[in-house]
């Protein structure tokens, strides 16, 4: 990949996009090879005459004392630019060999002597939702990328605190294994916040966790998921969302306002779509209703300017208030005869077609 597309290594928004969309479903890997390229590793090998161990070490160091990389981790991605883009592509005299798993680092020196941990620069509080620590804040300087630990001191970190980083200048959150909760407001109004790494092991997303996070294109929701509040990703950048079929329970107004939001899946054991669901989703144009579902809620899909049709299943018994208000003028229930769809159609004076 380096090799190939060399050029875009100049350009920080075109390799950043390039890397995600080569490895979609590497989100680890293109973090730490992204972290170690926004330190100017590869426009240091470039100038490099010779790659060695101290040029390599500091690297790691750095990625270890300012981001708490764990010492495998950033061996691993410094190692990969250093003999794969400095050997490999551009053929300079180079020290160093990509790690091997299970092998001693690649590259020596001492481990990190700042005496600064980085765990140490999150404040915590006893979470009052789990048998653990919850985060409420970030004492670094350096809080683009913050990498949530695990672990403070022998305590488990299983909680984001309500508010504890909303209006932050975060860009990237990275949650690692073990945090369970996302609390209330708890990015809310990260208006630069463009990525977010979920674990498998989150299970709630609390109310307005990501409202107004308006560069958050996309975020792949862990198959564990088990509740998401009232809206969790409302206003933000999302063109897509796939609900797992682990969620039991979903909030208000989720996606609402979202105006980037173009398709979106709900799994069959979700049987109600909750107020104000997709209202105000203005480019959001095909949703396909389960045949299990019973219920759509009020203004479920209002303001949804885009939709020329919706296919509505006869398992649907209740429809709320404006759920389909302000839509196009050519909007049309497709639904059976004698349906309650067709009732709620002639009702509320929507277009409305027999399939």
């Amino acid at each position: 990949m380096l090799e190939k597309y060399q050029a875009s290594l100049d350009d920080r928004k075109k390799f950043t996009a390039l890397v995600k969309d080569l490895f979609p479903d590497q989100a680890k890997n293109v973090n730490l090879l992204l972290m170690a390229y926004n330190m100017g590793i590869a426009q240091d090998i470039q100038s490099a005459s010779h790659i060695n161990n101290a040029f390599a070490f500091r690297y790691v160091k750095q990625l270890m004392d300012d981001f708490g990389m764990s010492r495998v981790n950033a061996d691993w991605i410094v190692s990969v630019w250093c003999s794969c883009y400095g050997r490999k592509v551009l053929g300079k005299v180079c020290d160093i060999s990509v790690q091997k798993q299970g092998s001693g680092p690649a590259i020596q020196g001492e481990t990190s002597s700042s005496g600064k941990s980085y765990g140490d620069l999150f404040t915590y509080e006893r979470s009052p939702r789990g048998n653990g620590l919850a985060v409420t804040g970030f004492r670094g300087d350096k809080n683009k990328t913050i990498i949530f630990q695990n672990r403070s001191g022998n305590t488990p970190v299983v909680e984001i605190s309500d508010n504890s980083f909303s209006n932050s200048p975060t860009e990237e959150a990275i949650l690692t294994e073990g945090i369970i909760y996302i609390g209330k407001n708890a990015f809310s109004g990260c208006e630069k916040l463009h990525q977010v790494v979920l674990p498998i092991s989150v299970e709630e997303i609390e109310d307005s966790a990501f409202k107004n996070c308006s560069n958050l294109r996309s975020v792949s929701l862990p198959m564990t998921l088990k509740t998401i509040g009232s809206d969790a990703f409302k206003g933000t950048g999302l063109k897509t969302i796939n609900i797992p079929k682990s969620v039991l329970w979903l909030g208000d107004g989720i996606v609402s306002d979202c105006q980037l939001l173009d398709s979106a899946n709900l799994p069959d054991n979700i049987v109600k779509i909750p107020d104000r669901m997709f209202e105000n989703c203005m480019n959001l144009k095909k949703v396909e209703l389960h045949e299990k579902l019973e219920e759509i809620g009020e203004r479920a899909f209002y303001g949804c300017s885009s939709m020329n049709f919706l296919i509505i299943p006869d398992s649907v018994k209740k429809i709320g208030l404006d759920a389909f208000a302000n839509m196009d003028k050519q909007f049309i229930i497709q639904c059976s005869f004698g349906s309650y769809a067709e009732e709620y159609a002639r009702k509320y004076k929507i277009k409305y077609q027999l399939v």
